[in-house]
């Protein structure tokens, strides 16, 4: 009589062709690799990249995947990230004015960039202004290329994303077509700036709605403007794509694949808590006490703030070792 509790023995070379197997699998249909596709910059060891814009930007501290896909594209070069971005912001930096006036916004983005010394600006502005129409567009660009030029410096390699697309959930798809057209005729004039000074322009509009088709995602935004996390997917790939390469295979990406999201965690937990972390040294809850108007109150508190960075350059040295350590195991 067989016992309830005997197992059935498998050889030893079954489970060996079978892990085989298993792992060809899954580095064919799950990995990055070089696509048919130029690369318009590259990421280099020791780069300090440093991503400046408005909402889009800004999400992307509590999304990092547009971190991660960078990582994820050049897993073992060594290189940082800091996130400039602003809610509602706009070339003229008036929302980063806090009580002051909209020139101290501006002084703000200029004052960040210098402190960061990026040697990669990746910029995002745009999406705000198409809302304004064409009769605007070219007051946008005007204004655009003074800021782009003010942050340009020597050596920094300037990377400028086109507007994302809207999608009909408020609006009618009629109205969200024309909008999405004024977009497009923005991101072509950011394009044409962008050739006249150098920049390299990555077009994010219909590259992501092509995206969104091949990977069959049901929306890119959680309501019409704003980009949920298939839509910052969407942004990685295309963003990828301008390094030259792919996460998307056979209608899949490895952004999407569960045994990579199980492996990768470690690296997106901290790439999220370094962005905490900076957010605070960056724009610090109490800013009215520690240097504006409040400051004769709490203002000897505002040494403070530098402390983070120590605790920032930690988290840096954590990050790149385990996005060493984890993700060239998906590359190929």
């Amino acid at each position: 009589m067989v016992s309830m509790n005997s197992k059935k023995v498998v050889p030893v070379w079954s489970r060996i062709v079978f892990l085989v197997l298993l792992m060809l699998g899954l580095n064919d249909s799950a990995s990055v690799f070089a696509a048919d596709l130029d690369a318009k910059w590259e990421l280099k060891p020791g780069d300090r990249v440093v991503m400046l814009g408005s909402t889009f930007i800004e999400r992307e501290n509590t999304q990092g995947v547009l971190e991660l896909s960078l990582r994820l594209a050049s897993p073992e070069t060594k290189f940082t990230v800091r996130n400039l971005g602003w809610s509602g912001d706009n070339v003229l930096g008036e929302s980063r004015a806090y009580f002051g006036p909209v020139d101290q916004g501006y002084q703000h983005i200029l004052e960040y960039v210098q402190l960061t010394n990026p040697t990669v600006l990746i910029v995002s502005y745009g999406h705000n202004a198409a809302f304004n129409g064409e009769e605007r567009l070219d007051e946008f660009v005007t204004n655009y290329e003074r800021l782009l030029k003010d942050v340009a410096a020597e050596n920094r390699r300037m990377i400028v994303l086109g507007p994302t697309p809207l999608e009909p959930v408020v609006r009618s798809a009629e109205v969200v077509k024309s909008q999405n057209e004024t977009r497009k005729k923005y991101g072509q004039a950011i394009e044409q700036m962008c050739a006249s000074q150098g920049y390299v322009y990555v077009d994010m509009l219909e590259p992501m709605q092509q995206v969104q088709k091949k990977l069959k995602l049901n929306s890119l935004t959680e309501n019409g403007v704003h980009l949920d996390r298939a839509g910052y997917i969407a942004a990685g790939e295309v963003l990828a794509n301008s390094l030259g390469q792919s996460f998307i295979k056979e209608g899949e990406s490895i952004l999407q694949d569960s045994q990579f999201a199980a492996e990768a965690a470690p690296v997106y937990e901290k790439i999220l808590w370094k962005n905490e972390l900076f957010f605070h040294r960056f724009r610090p809850q109490n800013e009215t006490y520690l240097r504006g108007f409040r400051k004769h109150e709490q203002g000897q508190n505002a040494k403070e703030i530098l402390e983070f960075e120590p605790l920032i350059e930690e988290q840096d040295q954590k990050l790149q070792a385990e996005a060493s350590k984890v993700l060239k195991n998906w590359t190929r």
